[in-house]
């Protein structure tokens, strides 16, 4: 399916600004990408299709592909992005305050639903969930950077195996979930991921604890 008549479309338009013109090309263009790839998951395993089929079936150049993504597996990353997202949450007074010392887990809830059939595809697959685990482990690992100089070095690397197991975790309980539909409520399934990540001695006060939450619409 070829992309050259609308793509020039788009270009000679001018309605908008140049820089939300290329977005809006770079948007349509990864959607090609992502429609092609969900489309061969229909016909192939995920590790036997390659950039080469992606682009045959989207309908662009190899070097398009490139300018979009470094490989397959950034195309569903970035469509799980949607999903769920870590962010850090400063809390504090004092000479505390500013301190960011809560990692939070968020969910969008609505969106999960409506991209159910979608997500469960995306999220059946092994290397996918094996490279979310690792790149969600990089933000909180670079976020500890900061406590260096504040603990020891033993409180150091409990605190990088606390922050990898409960990531780890409840990223791994979320797959489960969702690919399994859904026994429970998502509310009930959130109290209960907090609830396991809630320690019940602080040992170290330094160190972050992780927060799970519905994302707000």
């Amino acid at each position: 399916m070829s992309r050259s008549a609308d793509a020039k479309q788009g270009e000679n338009t001018g309605a908008q600004p140049e820089n939300r013109q290329v977005n809006r090309q770079v948007q349509r263009t990864r959607s090609w990408i992502f429609e092609a790839l969900m489309l061969l998951l229909d016909e192939k395993p995920y590790d036997k299709i390659s950039i080469s089929d992606i682009t045959n079936k989207a309908g662009i150049a190899r070097q398009t592909f490139y300018r979009n993504y470094d490989g397959k597996d950034d195309i569903l990353l970035a469509y799980l992005s949607s999903t769920l997202s870590f962010e850090s949450l400063k809390v504090g007074d004092g000479k505390e305050e500013g301190r960011q010392n809560t990692i939070v887990l968020s969910f969008r809830y609505r969106y999960m639903l409506e991209n159910r059939d979608r997500l469960k595809k995306v999220m059946a697959i092994a290397e996918v969930e094996q490279r979310i685990y690792r790149d969600a482990q990089n933000f909180p690992l670079a976020l500890l950077e900061q406590y260096r100089k504040e603990i020891s070095t033993e409180e150091y690397v409990i605190c990088r195996y606390k922050l990898c197991f409960q990531i780890t975790g409840c990223l791994r309980v979320f797959f489960d979930w969702f690919v399994n539909d859904m026994p429970m409520s998502f509310p009930s399934l959130v109290e209960m991921m907090n609830a396991m990540n809630t320690p019940k001695v602080v040992r170290f006060r330094n160190i972050p604890n992780i927060l799970v939450r519905i994302a707000e619409e």
